[in-house]
Order: C-alpha cells, then sequence, then structure tokens
C-alpha cells in the first residue's frame, strides 16, 4: 500500500466520516486495484482499470472502528465482480433460462462455473420467508410483494434436474423480493445506490455496519436491519 493519496484526492474527496462514531476521520493510505468489473448505467458491464481505492481511519481514540476502506460507487470486499453485477448476470439467467448458462457467462465476462456459483451464493444469502418479512416490517401497506415467474424453467439433464429447479425458483424469488425491499427502501428515504437491489442492499450494509457477505466461505445468514432514511 502507499503511503497516504495524493493531493490533488485530498482535494477531491471528502473528508472521511467513521461509520461506527459518525465523527471526521482522516485519509489513511491508499492501494492501486488493476482491473474491477461495474455495472454500467445503461445495465451493460464495464470494467475500470488502475484506480485508487482509499483508506481511512477515525481519530477518536475510543472508537472501535480504527481504520476502514473506502469503497468506490459498487466496489466491495474482495470482488472483482461486485454484488450489482452478480444481480444483473444472475437477473439475465434467470430470464433466459438454463439453455442461456454459456451465453449469459459470456455476456458478463466470467466462466459458466463462476455464474453457477452466483446462484448457489444468492440462495445461501436468506430465505424467502425472511426476507418477506423484512419486506413487511419496512412497510406493511407495501405487500405483498411481486409474484414469481409462471412460465417453466428450462430443464438441465435428468440427474440434475430436481436440484437446479428447486435453486433456481428459490434464487427468482429471492431476486424479486431484494428488488422489492430496495423499492421500498428508497421510496422511504434510505440512501440506497442506484442499479439492483441486491448490490445496494449489500453495499448499504457494508457502508452502514461494514457487513461482508462473502462469496466462498462461510458467513452467517443475511440480516437486514438499520433500513432507515438516517442509516
Amino acid at each position: 500500500m502507499d503511503c497516504a493519496p495524493t493531493s490533488a484526492q485530498r482535494k477531491q474527496e471528502p473528508v472521511p466520516i467513521c461509520p461506527c462514531c459518525h465523527l471526521l476521520g482522516c485519509w489513511d493510505g491508499r492501494r492501486l486495484l488493476k482491473r474491477q468489473a461495474k455495472l454500467a448505467q445503461d445495465g451493460s458491464l464495464e470494467w475500470i482499470e488502475d484506480f485508487w481505492r482509499l483508506r481511512a481511519r477515525c481519530l477518536t481514540p475510543e472508537c472501535s472502528m480504527r481504520s476502514w476502506t473506502c469503497y468506490e460507487v459498487q466496489g466491495y470486499p474482495h470482488r472483482t465482480f461486485p454484488p450489482a453485477v452478480v444481480a444483473a448476470a444472475v437477473a439475465e439467467f434467470l430470464v433466459l433460462g438454463m439453455a442461456s448458462l454459456a451465453l449469459v457467462a459470456e455476456h458478463w465476462g466470467c466462466s459458466t462455473r463462476t455464474l453457477a456459483r452466483w446462484v448457489g451464493w444468492i440462495a445461501g444469502l436468506t430465505t424467502v420467508e425472511e426476507l418477506t418479512e423484512v419486506c413487511w416490517l419496512q412497510d406493511p401497506s407495501g405487500m405483498p410483494p411481486p409474484a414469481g415467474r409462471t412460465e417453466q424453467v428450462p430443464e438441465p439433464p435428468a440427474a440434475r434436474a430436481a436440484p437446479w429447479r428447486s435453486q433456481l425458483a428459490l434464487v427468482e424469488s429471492l431476486v424479486a423480493l431484494f428488488e422489492w425491499l430496495a423499492r421500498l427502501c428508497r421510496d422511504q428515504g434510505v440512501p440506497l445506490e442506484r442499479g439492483p437491489g441486491l448490490g445496494a442492499l449489500l453495499r448499504h450494509q457494508l457502508d452502514r455496519f461494514r457487513r461482508v457477505c462473502l462469496l466462498i466461505g462461510s458467513y452467517p445468514a443475511l440480516r437486514f436491519y438499520g433500513l432507515h432514511p438516517d442509516g
């Protein structure tokens, strides 16, 4: 890591606010990233190359945060493909069906194995029942959530048909609920990024509570809280 941001970056970037105690902090280094995927405004895949990701630290001795990374728009820890891109790719795959796996993977610049892992990752984030309850708690008048797709999902080979059909149906319901929850939050003034609901909500939890859901490894089931305009 470089010792500190350049003077030009200091002028361009606002003074960092500690996400824990909400007091002013200071810049504390930077790291050069070679390549990062991003979801463009028109919904296409965009690559950002050779850019700096800044770090900051809290000036309050009693604060438990100490230091943190300041992520760019859609940025996420340990991810070349941020959740916004993952959500868009999986949504396209759900629309086109199982036969489109290779086509969708090529469109989003990943392998078929990676795309399949993204589907499984979303399936493990939470449950339909829990996410439905979060939507209801956010705004009881905003229910019911959107219904899932009614047309038949194309089946893979018979040996794997049942698990895939079940997982695709679950992921389709979760993606729809994430979109619905993000819509409710935005209507209530919760500061969410633009783009797919899943990506915006995960980024909100990162910024507000430093909660990270990695693609690999184990992590607690997703729990949404702090979804209010001042958080």
